[in-house]
């Protein structure tokens, strides 16, 4: 059987990707109506169609069902399959597509993944590393933090000691870039355990590995996440966070904007008017978010992957809501959040960004007079945070909960109290 060479086998994805998007229009559907009826997120879906993300047969198949296809995404789905199964010119292995299956815990995906005959991303083509640190980093937002937390540390470690033995080979920079990247999905990770100290260590090793290695892209990236985790005062989880640290480090990231992305250069933005918004400086909190929202104007899909993959103008909603609440302007916090929520209710992989903006959202109901609105979302939202692990929405939850003191004597807001302390 003839060798098939990788780069055939990525443009058959491409390609493929190409036809879903054609039916998809064909027949009406924007991503956003189309994902939930796939079982995905938004995201996903513009990934797919990119080429830049892989799913299972089942999501062909539910696709063709969607759109009326007569089966062909699914053929073309297992044709590729096929060629993918033959060796590539190098007598590698061909990277097998990660198959997620919707309701699959993503620790048991990727564990699938890497003990496959021929599949195990240890003795892949490089590029299986990116992909599986873009993955991680992708379902950080969908899938609970103790679920991945195991993956992306065993995950860094093999980078860490790949990056050792590398030394001065050509692959060295590349792949301590990878090493970096994962670093900072467990950083987010950590912090969303609850674990600041682990999480501060992740993304400083980080910043250091990327300045140590040039790429102003990776140090930038490194500082933007790090940032968030100084200045949780502005992110109202603690009172105690150093917000001035945080502008610091945006402002560093921010000298490398030629060198990042559109969704990149719209997460420093957005920070810097949430922090500004936090110190009640409104004019310059307004910029700040103007500039987020040219950044997502200028977003394709190719953007919207690994530690980005969560950007979108519902995204910047969020932090509009958020940054609407801090410089008492509960009204308009309501208008932005109310949206957000709205519109990323349906989006798997956006689970923790929107049970964000349901928190916070609940803090702007009880501002404008809405207390029973209000404590019947916090306690919802505390219980799925809950459920999901998230100790930093957990925390979200509290402060929130703190907030409602001036209404304590509310049977409304006793009832809430116990619940939560419970």
């Amino acid at each position: 059987m003839p060798n098939v060479p990788p780069q055939e086998i990525a443009a058959a994805w491409l390609a493929l990707g190409r036809m879903l998007a054609r039916s998809r229009k064909a027949a009406s559907y924007t991503q956003e109506a189309f994902a939930p009826l796939a079982n995905y997120g938004r995201s996903t879906i513009a990934n797919v169609e990119t080429g830049r993300q892989r799913v299972g047969r089942n999501f062909w198949s539910r696709s063709d069902e969607i759109l009326r296809t007569g089966g062909s995404l699914a053929r073309e789905y297992d044709r590729i399959r096929h060629m993918s199964a033959r060796q590539v010119s190098s007598g590698m292995p061909a990277p097998q597509p990660l198959e997620v299956t919707p309701g699959l815990p993503a620790s048991a995906a990727l564990q699938t993944f890497a003990s496959r005959p021929g599949g195990d991303y240890l003795v892949g083509e490089w590029n299986s590393f990116s992909t599986l640190t873009s993955m991680l980093a992708q379902q950080r937002q969908a899938v609970s933090p103790d679920a991945l937390l195991g993956l992306i540390e065993a995950h860094r470690e093999c980078l860490s000691t790949l990056y050792r033995k590398a030394r001065r080979a050509p692959i060295h920079a590349d792949i301590g870039a990878m090493l970096a990247e994962a670093s900072v999905v467990a950083s987010r990770l950590w912090s969303a355990q609850g674990n600041r100290a682990l999480a501060l260590a992740h993304c400083a090793y980080a910043r250091q590995l990327g300045d140590r290695l040039g790429d102003r892209r990776i140090s930038a990236t490194a500082r933007i996440f790090e940032s968030n985790l100084h200045s949780e005062a502005a992110t109202l989880i603690k009172a105690d966070g150093d917000v001035m640290i945080g502008l610091r480090l945006l402002d560093e990231a921010d000298q490398a904007s030629t060198d990042l992305s559109p969704a990149a250069r719209a997460r420093i933005a957005a920070e810097q008017a949430q922090t500004y918004a936090a110190l009640r400086l409104p004019r310059e909190a307004t910029a700040a978010l103007g500039r987020a929202e040219a950044a997502i104007n200028e977003l394709s899909p190719a953007d919207c992957v690994g530690l980005y993959s969560d950007w979108s103008n519902a995204r910047l909603d969020v932090y509009a809501g958020t940054c609407h609440f801090l410089l008492g302007q509960p009204d308009q916090a309501v208008e932005a959040l109310e949206s957000a929520v709205q519109t990323l209710e349906h989006d798997a992989a956006n689970i923790n960004v929107a049970l964000a903006a349901a928190v916070d959202l609940a803090s702007a109901y009880a501002e404008t007079g809405e207390l029973e609105q209000s404590c019947a979302l916090l306690g919802n939202t505390y219980n799925r945070l809950k459920a999901g692990g998230n100790q930093r929405g957990i925390a979200r939850a509290q402060r929130a909960r703190e907030r409602l003191a001036r209404w304590r004597a509310e049977p409304v807001v006793l009832e809430l109290e116990e619940q939560m302390v419970a």
